[in-house]
């Protein structure tokens, strides 16, 4: 064997082992990229379904609804809590106007809900909306006890002696169950 024959052999040698040791390295990254690869090919193969289109109205409702439904929460949430007496006694007073535009509102918000009358009850839940601000803002003023005097302090009667008083809605009625938009 000559040395040229020994430095062929060599040189085959080294590049059969560079050759393995290039399969075993890409056998062993396509064992663990092949998952990926697979999950990544199926994902832009697959066909999509098509959303629906969105109804502005619908989504409109339900944020209107959702709305109504936050202010019940937190007024029925302020009638229960017994650290909140001295809230609950100004906007419970119908002679104090923010309260008893409150309650109005919330009547008539429940009302315009009953109807399934989008554009009024839109307008009803607006307008509870504002209502319930100026109450809160009312409630949360710097020295309540002034307002709450002020609510109970006597008043010349609206009605004549012998009149009965009308019936007053402390509280919004039970909340019952909403038809959906359509």
């Amino acid at each position: 064997m000559t040395m040229v024959d020994a430095a062929q052999q060599w040189i085959r040698w080294l590049q059969l082992v560079l050759l393995c040791g290039v399969g075993v390295v890409a056998f062993i990254v396509f064992t663990y990229k092949a998952p990926y690869f697979v999950a990544t090919l199926t994902d832009i193969l697959r066909p999509r379904l098509s959303r629906p289109a969105v109804d502005a109205r619908a989504v409109r409702w339900q944020v209107i609804q959702r709305d109504h439904d936050r202010i019940k929460d937190e007024y029925g949430r302020l009638c229960i809590d017994p650290f909140r007496c001295a809230e609950l006694a100004i906007l419970d007073d119908l002679r104090v106007p923010e309260a008893a535009a409150l309650i109005h509102a919330l009547a008539e918000a429940n009302d315009a809900a009953e109807k399934t009358d989008y554009p009024t009850y839109e307008k009803a839940v607006l307008h509870l909306a504002k209502a319930w601000r100026h109450a809160q803002a009312l409630t949360e003023s710097d020295e309540p006890c002034t307002v709450v005097y002020r609510a109970f302090a006597p008043a010349a009667p609206s009605t004549s002696p012998g009149a009965e008083l009308a019936w007053r809605r402390p509280h919004p009625p039970i909340p019952r169950e909403r038809r959906t938009c359509r």
